[in-house]
């Protein structure tokens, strides 16, 4: 392995790093941030949560709602019209308690209906 070229007498680079693989990372968590920032790991997440709340439901819902962002533990539900509002809030607790027995890991706490304009 080539030396690094040093200034000081601590053996630090220009950049003040150590000569010792100095800022070298794997691939894969330059891969797992880049996933993580950008959401596409959460996507396949919502397509899954969302079969769960249409088997639920009933399939004749199912094109009524979509699922939205997880953020500090709310999961956002978007819905077509205000009649699916009303039911979803009604159904608010059973559809939480579900999510959380199947997606234990995804954390959500409390759900929060809007609806999506067209």
């Amino acid at each position: 392995m080539a030396k690094r070229k040093t200034t000081r007498a601590s053996g630090k680079t220009p950049l003040g790093k150590s000569d010792e693989r100095a800022g070298v990372r794997p691939i894969s968590s330059w891969v797992n941030q880049l996933l993580a920032r950008r959401g596409y790991a959460q996507v396949s997440a919502n397509e899954a949560m969302a079969s769960v709340v249409s088997e639920l439901l009933g399939k004749n819902l199912k094109d009524s709602f979509q699922i939205g962002n997880l953020k500090s533990g709310k999961l956002h539900i978007y819905v077509s019209d205000s009649v699916m509002l009303q039911e979803l809030n009604f159904r608010k607790r059973e559809i939480l308690d579900v999510i959380q027995q199947k997606f234990p890991d995804s954390k959500v706490k409390e759900l929060r209906f809007r609806i999506q304009a067209n």
